[in-house]
């Protein structure tokens, strides 16, 4: 058995790390927001490796990742009770998987790239919490 601990990609591949959502985010009504569901891939991951030939992008550097590449459109069955909806449209990702020191990484080309983030400022998610008061009273 092999145990990798580090790749260099070639030519214009990278490495990123494959951070995911901790918990579904939800917007400022407490809706949940669909496209940063619990277990999700964030769009934002951080350079582990670069290739040879990637220009402009370094190792550590924050990047927004474009997943169009990686979309499949499926279409799954109908959900109604009398088949009035025939088709369901799905969308998913294959993105491409290494493990790289027992954690999983993706494999990207750079124009799976659309920015590289050079400032931030890290502002935490915020869930709504429901209030329970410590004395309860019975009417």
């Amino acid at each position: 058995m092999l145990k990798v601990k580090k790749i260099k990609p070639m030519f214009t591949a990278l490495i990123t790390t494959m951070d995911k959502y901790e918990h579904d985010v939800t917007t400022r009504g407490g809706l949940i927001d669909t496209t940063k569901q619990q277990g999700g891939l964030k769009e934002y991951q951080t350079v582990l490796a670069v290739g040879s030939s990637v220009r402009d992008i370094k190792v550590g550097d924050i990047v927004c990742v474009n997943p169009t590449r990686f979309a499949v459109r499926k279409h799954q069955a109908g959900t109604l009770k009398d088949g009035i909806v025939t088709d369901n449209p799905v969308t998913t990702y294959n993105f491409d998987v290494v493990e790289m020191d027992g954690k999983q990484c993706l494999l990207l080309q750079d124009r799976d790239i659309d920015f590289i983030i050079e400032e931030w400022e890290e502002i935490p998610d915020t869930q709504p919490q429901v209030y329970v008061p410590d004395k309860k009273l019975i009417v």
